[in-house]
C-alpha cells in the first residue's frame, strides 16, 4: 500500500511538472547550485511470442504465446551540492510478467558519489552503471533508437552484475573533442556455478578487478557526460562519434584441460563503434550506430538467454536454444551490430514518426554456423522520448545439434511487441 501511495503521489508530481515545462527539482540556493529532484521511468510490453520447441508454459507445451510484462521501472533520485558535487540514486526492477511478479521485488539499481575535480576530470564511486568496452555498455534505456538491445551489448548482464550496475570507482571527462571513461569494479559473485567442464563458465574463486577503458572522439556537438549512453537524441544535437574500449578481468573463467586440470582465465572484451545523429531541415534526422566486438571468456563460452523469457521450462522436445524467447547470444568470438533509423514529423502535427532496423551478426566459438538476430519496427513519438509507442519485429535463431553432434540453426522463430514508453522528470 506504501509503494502503490508513493507511486501515485510521485505520478502526479511529475505530471504537474511535466505540464509547466519544468522539470521537478527543488532547489536550495537562489543561484541554483544546489537543488534536488526525481525521475520516473516505465516501459509496458503486450507481446506474441512464437516459443521455441519443448516450451512449457505453466507444465503445458506450448507453440506460442501471448503475455503483458512490466519491462522496465525506474524511480531515481538525484541531488546537486553547488555545481561539483553529485549524489544518485535509483530504485527498479526488470521483467515483471506473469513468472516474476510475486518475486519481482524493487531492488536498489545505482548508489553513487561523483565529484568534479577539474573541468577535465570528474571521480566518483558506489553502485552505478559506469561500463567501458562499447557505448551501449551502459545503455540509457529510455532513450533506445529500438526496442530493445542485443543481449551481447551487456555482456555479464546479471552475471557478475545487477542490471548492469557494479561496485566500482571511476574516473571520466572531455577535454577537447575526447570523452574518456575508466573504471575499476569489483564484480559481484555469480550467479551461475555450473559445474566446471571442458567449456569456459564463470569461476567460483577469488575474482580480480575488472577494468573497464572507453574513448570516444566528437566531431560535432558533445554529449554530456553521464555513465549511460542515448541511442537517440531526437535530432536535438548533430552528433558523430567514434569509439574504442576494452574490458579486461583476471581470473574470471575457468574449465578443464585435456588432462583435467583446472585452468583459471581472464574476461577480455574489445569493441570499436561509431554512432551518428544528423538533424535534417524539417524536423527529420537520420540515426545510426555501426559496431565490431570481439570477446573472448575462454574456451567455447556460449550464454543462452531471452530477455523477459515466457518459458517456464523444456520438455524432450527442447533445442540448444532452451525455452521460451531464448537463444545463444552472448558468447566468446566476434560480431557485427548496427542500428539505423529515420525520424521525420507527422504534417499538421506534433507527433513523429520513427521507424529503425537492427541486426546482429555473430561467430561464436562454440557453435558450427552463425548467430543472425533481427529486430525491425517503428516509433511513434507521442512526446519525444518521454511518451512513445513501439511496435517490433523480432527474429532470432533457434539451435541444436545435427545427426554430427554440430550446433547448427535448425530455424528461426518470431516475436511481435507493442510497447508503451513514459519517462518523466
Amino acid at each position: 500500500m506504501k509503494f502503490l501511495l508513493f507511486f501515485a503521489v510521485a505520478v502526479f508530481v511529475l505530471n504537474q511538472a511535466r505540464a509547466q515545462d519544468f522539470p521537478l527539482r527543488v532547489y536550495s540556493q537562489k543561484d541554483s547550485s544546489s537543488y534536488a529532484g526525481l525521475r520516473l521511468t516505465g516501459q509496458v510490453w503486450m507481446r506474441y511470442n512464437q516459443n521455441n520447441p519443448g516450451t512449457l508454459i505453466n507444465g503445458e507445451p506450448s507453440s506460442s504465446f501471448f503475455d503483458i510484462s512490466v519491462r522496465r521501472l525506474r524511480f531515481q533520485a538525484y541531488a546537486r551540492i553547488r555545481e561539483k558535487t553529485n549524489l544518485t540514486m535509483t530504485l527498479g526492477q526488470n521483467n515483471i510478467n506473469y513468472l516474476t511478479a510475486r518475486s519481482g521485488e524493487i531492488r536498489l539499481l545505482d548508489f553513487y558519489i561523483d565529484h568534479r575535480l577539474h573541468r577535465y576530470l570528474t571521480v566518483g564511486g558506489g553502485q552505478s552503471g559506469w561500463n567501458g568496452t562499447s557505448r551501449y555498455a551502459a545503455p540509457l534505456t529510455s532513450k533506445l533508437l529500438t526496442l530493445d538491445l542485443s543481449p551481447f551489448l551487456i555482456p555479464t548482464v546479471n552475471q557478475t552484475d545487477n542490471i548492469l550496475r557494479k561496485l566500482s570507482a571511476f574516473a571520466a571527462g572531455q577535454a577537447g573533442p575526447l570523452d574518456y571513461r575508466i573504471v575499476f569494479s569489483r564484480p559481484y559473485a555469480p550467479v551461475a556455478n555450473s559445474q566446471i567442464g571442458f567449456d569456459s563458465g564463470f569461476a567460483n574463486v577469488k575474482p580480480g578487478i575488472q577494468t573497464a577503458v572507453y574513448l570516444k572522439y566528437q566531431f560535432f556537438d558533445h554529449e554530456s557526460i553521464s555513465p549511460f549512453h542515448a541511442g537517440t537524441l531526437d535530432g536535438q544535437k548533430k552528433v558523430l562519434t567514434l569509439g574504442l574500449g576494452i574490458e579486461r578481468q583476471n581470473k574470471a573463467m575457468w574449465h578443464l584441460t585435456n588432462e583435467a586440470d583446472t585452468l583459471t582465465t581472464p574476461i577480455t572484451l574489445m569493441a570499436a563503434d561509431l554512432f551518428g545523429e544528423i538533424p535534417l531541415p524539417g524536423n527529420k534526422a537520420w540515426t545510426f550506430y555501426m559496431g565490431y566486438f570481439y570477446y573472448d571468456f575462454g574456451p567455447n563460452y556460449l550464454r543462452v538467454i531471452g530477455f523477459n523469457n515466457v518459458g517456464s521450462g523444456l520438455n524432450t522436445q527442447g533445442t540448444f536454444s532452451g525455452t521460451g524467447n531464448a537463444w545463444p547470444a552472448i558468447g566468446t568470438g566476434q560480431t557485427g551490430y548496427f542500428q539505423v533509423g529515420y525520424t521525420w514529423p507527422i504534417p499538421n502535427r506534433n507527433e513523429r514518426i520513427q521507424p529503425f532496423i537492427s541486426g546482429q551478426f555473430s561467430d561464436y566459438e562454440k557453435l558450427q554456423e552463425p548467430v543472425t538476430f533481427l529486430e525491425t519496427g517503428v516509433n511513434l513519438l507521442l512526446d519525444g522520448q518521454r511518451s512513445k509507442l513501439t511496435l517490433a519485429y523480432q527474429n532470432r535463431p533457434v539451435f541444436d545439434a545435427d545427426r554430427t553432434g554440430d550446433l547448427v540453426q535448425q530455424m528461426r522463430k518470431s516475436s511481435l511487441v507493442l510497447q508503451y514508453q513514459i519517462r518523466l522528470e
